[in-house]
């Protein structure tokens, strides 16, 4: 995975992230048959999101609570699998649909071959036991961490020098305290955050062989998603992911298509 996001930076190539695998109408987030539509359509990176049951299943969940995204209601986490299991996924309109709540487990087996994976920690998961589930299906090549801070970043690199993190770099001097805590860049792609694109420090970055991400998604009023949708200039896209590697969206399909960088990637991709 490492390697990957080499490439893309030395190709002037880009992969668009899906949050939550890609959701559209009649397609909930964190489901299987989401992630497959996407990538039917575009070459995407799917982010997912991971939670543990009560009896310690790992399944996709983004909300601590089930009455937004399923027909259930309560806490995920005062659930068995088994009890999840028997939900409905809802998709982003309310309707509810036939697809059932995923473990990470069937998520991993499912991306062989077919995508790569963000996996984004909720809830009272730990990045251990994120690691050793994606150890046991040797997935680490298809699978990128995120991480909120440095020092989560270098706890995930201990417990796999392999992994591929995404982490918040506000300053070049962040590398060097990565550095100092034993993290070899090379498994290091930078978050820069929703709000304010800066193609200047992602040049100082890719400098140091370090890769970067901006997410322009969100459906609230202020998100560049909901700006450049409202404003009807897909274009913009190209203006606000300069010098990036990756882009973050609610808006898959939209992005990829005004991005030249995306096909590009395809040079990128072991078979």
């Amino acid at each position: 995975m490492p390697g990957f996001f080499d490439c893309l930076r030395e190709n002037d190539a880009v992969i668009i992230s899906g949050h939550r695998g890609g959701p559209v109408p009649g397609y909930p987030e964190n489901a299987l048959e989401t992630f497959a539509h996407t990538v039917s359509e575009v070459p995407a990176l799917l982010e997912v999101d991971v939670q543990k049951s009560a009896d310690g299943v790992l399944v996709l969940m983004h909300d601590d609570t089930l009455a937004r995204t399923t027909d259930g209601e309560g806490e995920v986490r005062g659930m068995t699998f088994e009890r999840l299991r028997e939900l409905f996924l809802v998709d982003n309109d309310g309707t509810l649909t036939q697809f059932r709540i995923p473990t990470l487990a069937e998520t991993l087996s499912w991306s062989e071959g077919r995508a790569m994976l963000a996996l984004d920690r909720k809830a009272e998961t730990t990045y251990e036991d994120l690691v050793d589930a994606v150890r046991t299906q040797n997935a680490f090549g298809r699978v990128v961490f995120a991480t909120y801070s440095l020092e989560d970043a270098a706890l995930v690199y201990r417990l796999a020098p392999e992994a591929m993190i995404v982490t918040p770099i506000e300053k070049l001097e962040d590398l060097t305290t990565l550095r100092e805590a034993g993290v070899d860049l090379f498994h290091i792609l930078s978050w820069g955050g929703t709000e304010v694109p800066n193609p200047d420090f992602y040049a100082a970055l890719a400098d140091e062989g370090v890769e970067s991400a901006f997410a322009p998604l969100g459906w609230w009023t202020g998100s560049w998603d909901s700006r450049i949708r409202m404003l009807g200039d897909d274009t913009l896209y190209r203006r606000i992911t300069q010098g990036v590697q990756l882009v973050a969206t609610d808006r898959v399909r939209e992005v990829a298509a005004v991005l030249p960088g995306v096909a590009r990637a395809k040079a990128c991709v072991t078979p």
